[in-house]
Order: C-alpha cells, then sequence, then structure tokens
C-alpha cells in the first residue's frame, strides 16, 4: 500500500503536469540501494540537493552519476558561499527526514542540471524511504519557478556503478587530524561514500605494532574515531554517511582467524619483500649499538602486518581500495596472497553446511584505486610533507588558537622584508593552501595584491585562518555534537561492527568450508 504521504505528493505532480510512476519498494536510506534493487545504474536516477547559499537557501538536482561544481553555482547565484544545509535545515525548510527528498521544495528556487535531460526516465525521491518515483525528464522542467542550468559533471574518476569501497585508518600517530590528512585521503573517500557501498575501519590492531602504551593507544584510537566520524557527518548527507560502514577492526574477530588462515599460504620472501620490513632494516634505531641484533628490534606484528591487511582487505571482497602511490605494494601483497589462497584451495564441492554445489574462487582480486588528483600537501615549513610528526601541521579540531598560531608559522616569502615589497606566490604555503579551500576569485586578487605589495603576510595569514574556520565549521560542529553525546558514537561503531560481522562472516563460511575446517560435523557457521 502506498504511503499517504505519498499519494498526496503524487496529486500534486499530477497537477503540475509531471509525468511519474510510483514505485514500491523495500526501506532504503540510500540511492545505492534503490538503483540496485531496481536494477538501475546511477546514472537512472536523480537527486534533490539543498543548499546553504550566503543567507538563503536552493535547490539542485542532478543526476546520481555527477558531483556539483560549486564554482560555477557561485557565479550562477551570485554569491560567496555554497554548502549543503545541515540535517536540522533540511528538516525545517522542507519538513521532510534528511534521505527522503522530493523533486521539489515549496518556495525553494530549483536549478535544474542539464545532464538530466539526457535521460527520458529519471528515479528520483518521493519523501518516503519505502518508494522512489519515475519521473519523465523533460517534465522536470514544470517544476514551478526552475531553472535548466549547468552546474555539474560527471563523475569520471569515481563513477563505478555498484562497486564495493574499501579502507582502514591507522591510529599510530598521536594528535589531531590535520587539513593534509583531509586533502589526501579523507576528500577522496567522501566523494566515493555519495554513491558507492564503503567499509572504513579504525585498524587498532595495525597500531599495536608501533604504539605500545595503553592509555596513548586508548587515546589515538579515540580521537581518530570521532575526528573521523566529525568528518563524515559534516560534509556528508545523511543518506551518503549510511553507505559507509564504519567500524573499529578489534570489534570483527574474524579479521585475525583470516590472518591466521592466511598465513599458511603465504610465502617468507613475500613478507621480507614489504616496504616497511625493508626500511626497518635498512633504518635500525638509534638504541641498537650494531646491526647484527637488528631483528630483535623487529616484532613479528610489524613482519607479518601485511598478512593482516590482506585479511583486511579480502574478508569484505571489495572491488576498490584507496590508496597512496606509495601505498600501492599493500593491494599487490593482498592480490598476491589471495591467487595463492584461490589456487590451492579451489572451491568445486558440494557445500557440507547448505549442500549446495559452491563452484568458483573464495576471494576477488582487488583493484588498488589511485586518483590523479590526490593531493600531497606540503607542510607550514615548505619543506617538508605534513606530518604530525614533524609538526608542521594545520589541525582541524584543534582550539581556535592553536589553529591561529599554526597558519600563522606558515613559510611565506623569506625575501619580503616589508608589507610594500612585491611578493612571491611560487612556494609560499599560505596561498598553497587557500588554492586548496577558498573562493578562486577572491584567492587570484589577494595574488595580484600581493604580487604588488599592496597586502601585508598578516593579512594573507588572518585571511586563511577565516577560510579554514569557516570550510570546516559544519566538521567542528559535529565534533561537539559527537563529544558531549558518546552514546551516539558508540551506536555508529556498534551499528558498523553488526553489518561488518554479518558481510565478514558470509566470507569466513565460504574460507573454511574450501580449507576443510567445516566437515560432517560441524555444528553450523560459526558467529562471532
Amino acid at each position: 500500500m502506498i504511503d499517504q504521504n505519498v499519494h498526496k505528493y503524487s496529486v500534486e505532480l499530477k497537477k503540475l503536469g509531471i509525468e511519474h510512476q510510483v514505485v514500491e519498494h523495500p526501506e532504503f536510506h540510500s540511492v545505492v540501494e534503490v538503483q540496485n534493487y531496481l536494477g538501475l545504474t546511477l546514472a537512472d536516477g536523480f537527486s534533490n540537493l539543498l543548499l546553504k547559499v550566503d543567507d538563503k537557501f536552493i535547490a539542485v538536482i542532478r543526476r546520481d552519476d555527477c558531483q556539483l561544481d560549486y564554482e560555477k553555482i557561485k557565479k550562477l547565484v551570485g554569491i560567496k558561499t555554497v554548502r549543503q544545509a545541515t540535517e536540522e535545515e533540511f528538516k525545517k525548510v522542507t519538513g521532510l527526514k534528511p534521505g527522503a527528498a522530493t523533486a521539489f521544495f515549496s518556495g525553494i528556487k530549483t536549478y535544474l542540471d542539464k545532464k538530466l535531460f539526457e535521460k527520458e526516465t529519471l528515479t528520483g525521491g518521493s519523501g518516503s524511504f519505502i518508494c522512489s518515483i519515475r519521473y519523465k525528464a523533460l517534465d522536470l522542467q514544470k517544476i514551478p519557478g526552475s531553472e535548466v542550468v549547468e552546474v555539474a559533471n560527471i563523475k569520471q574518476k569515481i563513477y563505478l556503478a555498484n562497486k564495493r569501497i574499501l579502507s582502514g585508518i591507522t591510529p599510530s600517530g598521536g594528535g589531531s587530524l590535520h587539513i593534509g590528512n583531509y586533502l589526501g585521503a579523507v576528500r577522496q573517500f567522501m566523494e566515493l561514500a555519495q554513491s558507492h557501498d564503503c567499509f572504513l575501519f579504525v585498524a587498532d590492531l595495525h597500531a599495536l605494532t608501533t604504539v605500545q602504551n595503553k592509555e596513548q593507544l586508548q587515546k589515538n584510537v579515540e580521537t581518530l574515531i570521532l575526528e573521523e566520524l566529525s568528518l563524515l557527518t559534516g560534509f556528508l548527507t545523511k543518506e551518503e554517511f549510511e553507505n559507509i560502514t564504519f567500524f573499529r577492526q578489534s570489534d570483527v574477530p574474524y579479521h585475525t582467524e583470516l590472518q591466521t588462515i592466511l598465513n599458511n599460504v603465504t610465502p617468507l620472501g613475500l613478507l621480507k619483500r614489504a616496504h616497511a620490513y625493508k626500511d626497518k632494516l635498512q633504518n635500525p634505531s638509534a638504541t641498537l649499538r650494531t646491526r647484527d641484533n637488528i631483528e630483535e628490534e623487529i616484532n613479528v606484528g610489524l613482519f607479518s602486518y601485511p598478512i593482516l591487511m590482506a585479511a583486511d582487505i579480502l574478508m569484505y571482497k571489495p572491488d576498490l581500495v584507496p590508496v597512496g602511490k606509495d601505498q600501492k605494494q599493500h593491494i599487490e601483497i593482498a592480490r598476491d596472497i589471495a591467487e595463492r589462497f584461490n589456487k590451492v584451495f579451489i572451491v568445486s564441492r558440494e557445500s557440507v553446511l547448505t549442500r549446495k554445489s559452491r563452484p568458483g574462487l573464495v576471494f576477488v582480486l582487488p583493484e588498488a584505486y589511485i586518483p590523479d588528483d590526490v593531493a600531497v600537501v606540503m607542510g607550514t615549513d615548505g619543506k617538508r610533507k605534513m606530518s604530525k610528526s614533524l609538526g608542521n601541521v594545520i589541525s582541524i579540531f584543534e582550539p581556535e588558537e592553536v589553529i591561529k598560531k599554526q597558519v600563522m608559522s606558515c613559510y611565506t616569502d623569506p625575501t619580503r622584508k616589508r608589507a610594500t615589497d612585491p611578493g612571491h606566490i611560487e612556494g609560499n604555503m599560505v596561498f598553497t593552501y587557500l588554492d586548496f579551500f577558498a573562493d578562486k576569485g577572491e584567492v587570484d586578487h589577494l595574488k595580484e595584491r600581493y604580487k604588488q605589495g599592496q597586502v601585508a603576510d598578516i593579512e594573507v595569514k588572518n585571511y586563511l585562518y577565516e577560510t579554514l574556520l569557516k570550510f570546516f565549521a559544519p566538521a567542528r560542529a559535529k565534533y561537539k555534537e559527537l563529544k558531549n553525546n558518546p552514546d551516539k558514537v558508540k551506536q555508529i561503531l556498534t551499528t558498523g561492527a553488526e553489518k561488518a560481522r554479518n558481510t565478514a562472516g558470509k566470507t569466513m563460511q565460504e574460507v573454511r568450508e574450501a580449507i576443510g575446517i567445516t566437515n560432517n560435523y560441524s555444528i553450523g557457521a560459526q558467529e562471532q
């Protein structure tokens, strides 16, 4: 039976002459789930996004395989700032639950991206999680006060329909997340999470190879969880965040069970070629008097971490694993181990538990996902990569006075003695960061003034400071909210761990059957 609110909305569409069909389905909270259920791609759907532009709201409808170009939106509307509405703003303005948008919001100016009309029909929201609507694309132009514009681009690098993504973060370093972390990894993962099934875990077991102090590890893990969740929930919509299964590695015991099994198909030589092990051999700590006893310093955890990493990856059968260019070897080792397992344990017999034939291979070979535009961010010293251990960072969640001090320490132009001296932009870290976070037009104007000696370093640094606070304001607000509500954080982790264990458990059942641990005396699939 169709939801009454959906029925009323359907009547409104008919009055506007918008041809459509209501489609019922199980309760879904993400575009990916809906389109998969209907057997459609992301290119066959659209989302209506509520945006806060300066002091007002607008709506932009774009296809689900596209991402908005915010610079185009700024020019189109003639505003300086634009961001997605928060959940509270969305509910207040639309009267709908976040993630349950309709094709138009009463009293809100609506912009329709041109790429919508490359399709004859499109799936969109109905105001309900149990119904969607197939709209005649051209009829969307009948939305009152709507305007056709060109403000979205196809996600050519990340539009990979129905893909599973997996990523892990190791809480090995103390301190707060910084803008280098955001630009180098978090931003790319959030883009993927907008339209893909994503698994993101805190690799607390991996941290034990280097962090062996109880209080330090607890602090590292808690800080990383809180800050990562603040970024994700601060910048993603509720619907997009629900595409992510967020959990702690240690909450899913299957990881270490699979590592134990994979130990037996992994050759010693493969581990000896791992970069971390080789680096440790070549760069022993100063506490060692000779290189003869270097192996006394290397723990087995560090030596065998590639196997645990392979277990982390293979457990969830991801299609893609986002990594930096220097981390590609991790995926290569995981693929090598998977191929060895698949070769040794070919699944071609009847399942003891299900009595069904299960031909084929157990593990999917994952691909490394290395976007060309991943930023390698230099530190505030302008010499080395931004790193907490080097103290050349600009934090995201530290108190404002700490962030201001970090910004004020930025390397600029050492040849410039007075504010009236012409300044150099190249190598000036303030402008490097502004290029990532500030309005392009304003930055270009500021650069010209700087080159002509019309603005002091203190002014451009203050502008960077204000820009960063404004950019990360949604995440910093979420940080305060989550820190004051630890039960909400625990609930997210609990839900994530349950989903992860469910997925991992299915893989482990296949693994046990393949190697022979599951046999005629097994009582069934083990549960952990």
